[in-house]
């Protein structure tokens, strides 16, 4: 069953990479950490929680520094 996840999350950040690019795969990552978080809790995988965890942090840090860079282009133009 882990392995089903794992691939379902590879699915999700291959798939946003391909539509949206560097963006569809920070959301990609999002969606595959609360599924990731959600999934570790349920099954009480400690390390699988632990990491996600981890991602999820990166990925905010992600989302906020290309909200930012967005920002600044916005407003030099």
């Amino acid at each position: 069953m882990k392995r089903n996840i794992f691939v379902t999350m590879g699915i999700l950040i291959l798939t946003g990479f391909a539509i949206q690019g560097f963006v569809g795969a920070i959301g990609g990552i999002f969606l595959t950490t609360i599924i990731g978080i959600v999934y570790g809790t349920v099954k009480r995988d400690k390390r699988l929680v632990k990491w996600s965890a981890a991602a999820l942090m990166i990925t905010i840090f992600c989302i906020m520094v290309c909200y930012g860079w967005l920002l600044i282009t916005a407003n030099s133009q």
